[in-house]
Formats: C-alpha cells, sequence, structure tokens
C-alpha cells in the first residue's frame, strides 16, 4: 500500500513539472502575449526600419496604420516595407479586421516578408480585405 501511495505522489510531482514546463516553453516562444525571445527593437521614425533587425514596424490600431511611428496609409506603408524587405506587422483588439488584412495581403503582394503574431495571421487570412468606397 505504501508502494502505490509512493507511486501515485511521483506520478502527480511529475505532471506538475511537467506541466510548468509547457507553461514557460509557450510562454518563453516569442508568440502569444509577447515576452521572450521576439521582441522588436524601437524604430527612430526615420523609415529606415528597426535599426537591429532591418525591418519595417507596422503597427494598425483604431486610428490607422503606423510604419516605423509614422502614421501612413496602405501604399506608403507597402513601399517602406518593401524597400526594408521585410516587416513585423502588429494590430491592435481595437484594429479594424478590414485594414488588418488588406495591409497584410498589401505587403505579401508587394514581396514584403512579413512577422506577425498568429491572430494577425488568423484576421489577414479569414478577412477579406476592405473595399475603396
Amino acid at each position: 500500500m505504501a508502494d502505490r501511495r509512493n507511486k501515485d505522489k511521483h506520478v502527480r510531482t511529475a505532471a506538475i513539472v511537467g506541466g510548468g514546463a509547457l507553461l514557460l516553453w509557450l510562454l518563453l516562444r516569442g508568440k502569444g502575449i509577447g515576452l521572450g525571445h521576439g521582441g522588436a527593437a524601437i524604430g527612430d521614425g526615420s523609415g529606415a526600419g528597426s535599426a537591429s533587425t532591418g525591418r519595417c514596424r507596422v503597427r494598425i490600431d483604431a486610428d490607422g496604420i503606423e510604419t516605423d511611428g509614422v502614421a501612413t496609409d496602405i501604399p506608403a506603408m507597402t513601399e517602406r516595407c518593401r524597400v526594408a524587405g521585410s516587416a513585423d506587422v502588429r494590430a491592435t483588439g481595437a484594429a479594424i479586421t478590414g485594414v488588418v488584412a488588406e495591409a497584410v495581403q498589401a505587403l505579401q503582394a508587394a514581396g514584403v516578408r512579413v512577422y506577425a503574431a498568429s491572430d494577425v495571421w488568423n484576421t489577414a487570412h479569414t478577412t477579406p480585405a476592405r473595399r475603396s468606397r
């Protein structure tokens, strides 16, 4: 009977340690809530892109699109990022999904390598781009 209790205790301990290790791996792999190794450097707004990665930084929120800290539209964002060759794309929860989809699709059409979190990719692939009025 004591053997059984000892075995159960070890199994429970292994499950807790394994679950903790899995949680830590998920948090630190650079996705999700932004912890870990995927952080981008802050640009200076000069249009040269992120100094450490060479990527332009795109942020989409309820107010529109910022590229390297400067308010832009889709064509200007696409051109700046085409010159850089790649883009880090971030979208807030308040971003209009059609704008996110249009931005990612425009970057891909211009041959820009896009780096984004899974929620941005899901939005880009499941939402049709906005139509011009």
